[in-house]
């Protein structure tokens, strides 16, 4: 069976520092006049026979029986305990009332309020009346302490349970919005780096015959590409890789040339600083949307500190572009996340998508866009 496979030490060790105060009980039985020596024994066996119970019903609430639900381990281990506090009556009388907290505890910290209130009370319930009639001089305290005490600690219990379920929902959250985000990761790696080996292989399909050297210097980096897809995929799965400006300069300079896109890039000397990560997307996803879908002979990139800005000449956006769960919708999404804005317009004939980090809309006008491109 196993009782001991599994067992929370941390769990069982937290719940039953408690029992600490048990000792006033203990106490007044050994010093008392009133109690004889098999009073004392009864009530030593009882109480090391409750402490034992009690540690290792919270160490095992998660296990033991096995096959069994959380509620019926807890009510199993509520009537276990309440059997040596009833037991333990003879030797102690009215001093069996310091076990109701602990009992309280049991059902608080495990079972829901609509299920453990009912027991408590009419554990209260039964337990005051008992003392009433046999112990009529320790009703107060006896009240107190079967009443009071436990439905404090089952209020203490329901708000432990609620807490650690906020916890336990806040951190599965966190691994959604992480899959979502290793998700939209690979969408922006493999549409570019599959966009670009579709191109390569359809210029090597159309040169093998004619232009055998050129086919293979195209299978070649068609090869080259998919490896290095490969390793970026692996990369970002495993959050050990980000992309860099620089490196999708160059990747977007390739796509572009590759599908006949006259690519106006930057001479980039430096990263653009803080924003690095956010532009290397930003870049990928532009250059692979200009690739696939504008149509554009051109295309133009501006970048400095806080912007980064992509110009086609192509077809130009429709009006969901960058809504639903696409790549731009993706992308959009990335640049709000770390405190920018996605702003997409189309003017004399030119689509410009800008990434703007600091709330200034403006377009880059660093004359990289010639006034004859816009028609």
């Amino acid at each position: 069976m196993r009782p001991f496979n599994g067992f929370q030490l941390n769990a069982a060790i937290f719940a039953s520092i408690w029992l600490v105060f048990l000792a006033p009980v203990a106490i007044q039985v050994y010093t008392g006049e009133e109690y004889g020596t098999g009073a004392e024994a009864w009530m030593t066996v009882c109480m090391l026979a409750f402490g034992a119970s009690y540690f290792y019903a919270f160490g095992s609430l998660g296990y033991f029986p096995r096959g069994w639900g959380q509620l019926p381990r807890a009510l199993l281990r509520w009537g276990i305990l309440l059997a040596i506090a009833l037991v333990s009556v003879p030797a102690i009388k009215a001093g069996a009332a310091t076990f109701a907290p602990y009992l309280a505890a049991m059902l608080g910290f495990t079972m829901t309020l609509k299920k453990a209130l009912p027991i408590v009370i009419a554990t209260g319930v039964v337990g005051t009346a008992a003392v009433w009639y046999w112990e009529p001089e320790d009703l107060n305290w006896a009240a107190f302490t079967l009443f009071v005490m436990p439905l404090l600690l089952v209020a203490l219990g329901i708000f432990s349970q609620y807490d650690e379920s906020r916890h336990k929902l806040r951190h599965e959250l966190e691994l959604a919005q992480q899959r979502e985000d290793i998700a939209t990761d690979v969408h922006d790696l493999l549409g570019h780096s599959l966009t670009v080996i579709n191109l390569k292989s359809e210029v090597a399909r159309r040169t093998i015959e004619n232009n055998p050297e050129q086919a293979k210097q195209e299978l070649k980096e068609i090869s080259e590409l998919s490896r290095l897809a490969l390793a970026e995929v692996r990369s970002t799965v495993t959050r050990m890789r980000t992309p860099t400006f620089a490196g999708e300069l160059q990747a977007a300079r390739r796509a572009l040339e590759t599908k006949g896109v006259t690519a106006h890039l930057p001479e980039l000397l430096k990263a653009p600083g803080t924003h690095d990560t956010v532009f290397s997307w930003g870049l990928r996803e532009l250059t692979t949307n200009v690739v696939r879908h504008s149509g554009a002979s051109a295309c133009w990139v501006s970048v400095n500190a806080h912007k980064l800005q992509v110009t086609d000449d192509g077809c130009g956006f429709n009006g969901e572009a960058t809504q639903g769960t696409g790549g731009l919708a993706g992308l959009r999404e990335r640049v709000e996340v770390a405190g920018g804005q996605l702003i997409v317009r189309r003017e004399r004939g030119l689509s410009t998508v800008l990434i703007a980090m600091e709330g200034d809309d403006k377009l880059i006008d660093d004359g990289a866009v010639p006034e004859e491109a816009a028609r």
